[in-house]
């Protein structure tokens, strides 16, 4: 049996697994889909083994057949299964073992091992005060966005596990137990993709802008011998480096093509100020008044209020 094969088998009896619990609940395909929040051809073809969800789909129906995680288990094995089957082998990174020790270095709070971890797998960086750099262009590159929709975009890619949403209408990405890394810093998030599809030439493209931000930039993409922070380090906008989500153990990064979707979207939902989400049909969410803000109101509703009148929608 071949690896195809075998990732079929292993979807096939994850469909027989989820029929059986839902004979032994009770449960029609109909009524399973309404718990879920699924189509009931969903459940259909997922059963026959026909058809991979995310893995939401999964943890929803561990809670309304009452079988704990053990679904949710069986899913997680097939995606590991999956993601070793579709894994080109590395090259120019020595053994697998110097792979996996370099992926935990890469997570390391002392600068030295960092810096290591990020040679080791072929990645350019400069180390110099405090400071660590990865040089972008050759081992990797990423994409930039502010912070709230960054946020935005890693739990959506958490929550789908990869899987296409046609609800939400974000695209099918790797798995981001195999293809995620996000860095913090300050105001933004660095989603680190693979290099190489950049359409653009020239040394510090995204980097390289005279007073600042221009306006209107939503996602902005490092390239080309473009400088961006690394942890563990200090940025000089940001008094700390540090991972949003961590690089997996062995770094397997994602076409930034394919991220860009996602990307693009999040913006979208989060809008362009730090501290206000603008959702699809005109809903902001903004924060609760601080303890501050509470004893000296006035200075929250000219802040507040006309963002909540101007997006035609309602302030939670």
């Amino acid at each position: 049996m071949n690896d195809s094969e075998g990732v079929r088998a292993l979807r096939r009896d994850l469909g027989r697994a989820l029929k059986q619990a839902r004979g032994a609940a009770g449960y029609s395909q109909a009524q399973l889909a309404r718990k879920t929040g699924y189509a009931r051809s969903t459940v259909s073809t997922v059963e026959s083994g026909s058809q991979n969800v995310p893995r939401a789909f999964w943890e929803r129906s561990d809670a309304v057949l009452g079988t704990g995680a053990a679904l949710l288990s069986q899913y997680d094995r097939l995606t590991q299964h999956r993601i070793a089957r579709i894994r080109p082998p590395a090259v120019g990174a020595g053994p697998r073992e110097e792979l996996r020790r370099a992926g935990r270095g890469l997570d390391s709070r002392i600068a030295a091992e960092a810096v290591a971890a990020y040679r080791q797998l072929g990645w350019r960086v400069e180390h110099a005060g405090g400071q660590i750099e990865l040089v972008c262009g050759n081992g990797v590159e990423a994409l930039e966005v502010p912070r709230p929709a960054g946020i935005v975009a890693l739990h959506w890619w958490l929550f789908t596990g990869g899987a296409p949403d046609e609800i939400r209408g974000l695209p099918a990405l790797p798995s981001p137990q195999g293809a995620l890394a996000v860095i913090a810093a300050g105001d933004r998030y660095l989603f680190l993709v693979q290099p190489g599809a950049c359409p653009w030439a020239g040394p510090d493209l995204a980097v390289a802008t005279p007073a600042g931000r221009p306006r209107g930039v939503t996602v902005r993409w490092h390239a080309g011998g473009g400088k961006i922070p690394a942890p563990p380090s200090r940025d000089t906008r940001a008094p700390r480096v540090a991972w949003a989500y961590p690089p997996p153990s062995q770094v397997q990064l994602a076409d930034p093509i394919v991220l860009l979707d996602l990307l693009t979207k999040a913006v979208a939902v989060a809008g362009h100020r730090r501290h206000l989400l603008t959702f699809p049909g005109g809903i902001s969410v903004v924060p609760a008044a601080s303890a501050a803000a509470v004893r000296e109101p006035h200075q929250l509703r000219p802040a507040l209020a006309p963002e909540a009148k101007s997006s035609g929608g309602t302030a939670c």
